[in-house]
């Protein structure tokens, strides 16, 4: 077959495009230390390397899910501090006004002094943390859990809707994604801190005996305040093993994504001895193409016919 001037042309050009590409593919890879830039470079690893980048995403809202519970936390367990402080006044209140040194003007002062910390407790219930209430339960956006005006009578309790309680988020409280297939609650509900622990009933009978001049519903209320700061310190405990499991929690997601990070590597990233090897070695055969194509371009018909 004739092999025309103009073939053997075109074909020498073709060859110096192909192998200035593999120059400038490796170059970039030697460069950047990728392998993987387009889908098209390696189709399976870029889906690997799609799916691991969107599992690290969801890492980073788990992460976010955990500070979140862990400021909670932090700031219910400052709350029960105030309200173990509180229910320890009361207690020493009725210690002191149940017996026979106390007077009705004692008991007077005492009995507004223990309104004011049944105010304070249920301002305690009311806390917010940005836009929610701490222990608003499942409407912690919504409402405030306590009616801030209801000081002496048992105070209205509005964070939990009917129907909300379950048994892994008891009592309407809060449960996020913490990890993959696994929830954590945040802060207790009001009613769990307040109103069931019988802190609140507790106060309020203390209040009565007192502003009634009783030093029998007084000394009547004191097992009450006793279960109540019992009940608290319950509490106290659970926090405390929830902000344990947060650091085993972070501890997971910590080793999960190093896992990741180190499969996106391996799908995406060049050896860099063996991408630099490459690159001389494209280098070299671009050279010695350039140099074989220039010997047949140069030749004239006199070169063929000797």
């Amino acid at each position: 077959m004739r092999i025309t001037n103009a073939q053997a042309t075109r074909d020498v050009i073709a060859r110096l495009a192909f192998n200035s590409a593999q120059l400038a593919a490796a170059q970039n890879r030697a460069s950047t230390g990728l392998k993987v830039q387009v889908m098209s470079d390696d189709p399976v690893a870029g889906s690997g390397i799609m799916q691991v980048a969107g599992a690290l995403r969801g890492i980073e809202q788990y992460r976010r899910n955990v500070s979140a519970i862990g400021s909670e936390l932090a700031a219910e367990d400052s709350a029960l501090a105030q309200v173990s402080d509180l229910l320890s006044r009361a207690k020493e209140l009725a210690a002191g006004q149940g017996g026979a040194t106390a007077s009705t003007a004692t008991r007077r002062a005492a009995s507004e002094e223990v309104k004011q910390i049944i105010a304070q407790v249920v301002q305690i219930g009311n806390t917010k943390i940005g836009d929610t209430y701490l222990f608003g339960g499942a409407n912690a956006a919504l409402s405030a859990p306590f009616d801030a005006a209801q000081t002496t009578t048992v105070p209205l309790y509005v964070a939990i809707p009917a129907g909300q309680t379950t048994p892994d988020t008891p009592a309407g409280m809060r449960a996020v994604e913490v990890a993959p297939g696994q929830t954590m609650a945040g802060a207790h509900d009001g009613d769990t801190l307040l109103v069931r622990s019988g802190v609140l009933a507790s106060l309020q009978a203390l209040y009565a005996g007192l502003s009634t001049d009783d030093p029998a519903a007084i000394t009547a209320a004191m097992p009450g305040l006793d279960t109540a700061f019992g009940a608290v310190q319950t509490i106290v405990g659970d926090v405390g093993a929830r902000a344990n499991r947060i650091d085993a929690v972070t501890a997971g997601l910590d080793a999960l994504t190093s896992t990741l990070t180190q499969r996106k590597s391996d799908l995406s990233e060049v050896d860099m001895e063996q991408a630099i090897t490459e690159m001389i070695a494209r280098q070299t055969a671009y050279q010695a193409a350039m140099m074989a194509s220039s010997r047949v371009m140069g030749m004239s018909l006199a070169d063929y016919l000797r």
